[in-house]
């Protein structure tokens, strides 16, 4: 509990953009397809999402940003790839023929998505 309190006041302090994903078939294969492990990391992840949001109003200028289809989402063409395994780590866009890692893609989508000001400004 200590930890998650020192964590999220320093982040909050520290960053102007904050993101969260809730995907627990991802959190999953993460850590070995560990059942038991589910459970205790998706609690600390809302730990960790509550806590930012009680700090809030202390923190100016921090935001959300979704973080829904980031991996699968084209991040040259928009295109969405509906059938993307969490498993796979490059993936090649049927739209415009562009390669991708999952994660550099997801982060640039990120990026855009808060840079368009696509953000909950409120939570």
């Amino acid at each position: 509990k200590v930890y998650i309190e020192k964590l999220t006041y320093h982040l909050v302090k520290e960053y102007d953009t904050i993101v969260f994903e809730k995907n627990y078939p991802s959190i999953k294969i993460l850590i070995g397809g560990e059942q038991n492990m589910i459970f205790p990391l998706s609690r600390f992840i809302q730990r960790l999402k509550d806590k930012f949001l009680l700090y809030k109003p202390e923190a100016d200028g921090v935001q959300f940003v979704k973080s829904h289809n980031t991996s699968r989402t084209c991040h040259h063409c928009g295109h969405i790839k509906k059938e993307l395994k969490v498993k796979t780590r490059k993936w090649k866009c049927q739209n415009c023929g562009k390669t991708h890692d999952r994660d550099i893609n997801a982060a640039i989508n990120i990026l855009n998505r808060w840079f368009n000001g696509d953000s909950l400004k409120k939570h």
